[in-house]
């Protein structure tokens, strides 16, 4: 299996076998689209040329289009990372590899792998906050991630200034 993680700064490419060891990794600069993806691209086609793997999950920053009925499934919406609004992720790669593919928000997809491998272990519900290069939550409820407007991503709502605050941050 192959698995992406898309950072605010870097991304991440990771080869694992059916037992979870891992057999390739690569870091990735989150730069402009067209490159950023097209060393994705590069990376997961010389493993898949070199290894195999039968699918690929994408976790992703956001905002993002994670419903397979729309149109736009798979691709980065109105993001404050400059230069990304719009980007095509899922379908390139998709289109590229010939693979299924899973795409998630990177808050979902590490709230999940904490379900499965770390301090989630066990749990059904389970909610996951990060602070990074942005502030996002995952939340999972009966197994499942949560999606709908914003994607419950904390970093994606407005907060409202106090009187008098002129704080340009």
């Amino acid at each position: 299996y192959a698995g992406v993680e898309l950072g605010g700064t870097k991304c991440i490419a990771l080869l694992a076998g059916d037992s979870g060891d891992i057999l390739a990794r690569e870091t990735i600069p989150t730069t402009s689209p067209g490159e950023t993806i097209g060393l994705i691209e590069r990376t997961l086609l010389d493993w898949k040329q070199d290894h195999g793997f039968d699918a690929l999950g994408i976790a992703s920053f956001g905002p993002i289009d994670a419903n397979p009925q729309s149109a736009t499934c798979g691709h980065i919406l109105a993001t404050p990372k400059p230069g990304w609004a719009g980007a095509k992720v899922a379908p390139r790669l998709r289109d590229a590899l010939g693979v299924p593919i899973a795409f998630d928000t990177d808050v979902n997809g590490a709230a999940m792998a904490e379900m499965r491998w770390g301090s989630g272990q066990g749990f059904v519900d389970f909610a996951y906050v990060t602070v990074g290069t942005g502030v996002g939550v995952g939340l999972i409820a009966n197994g499942l991630p949560m999606r709908g407007f914003a994607h419950c991503e904390l970093g994606h709502i407005r907060v409202p200034r106090l009187a008098g605050d002129a704080f340009a941050g």
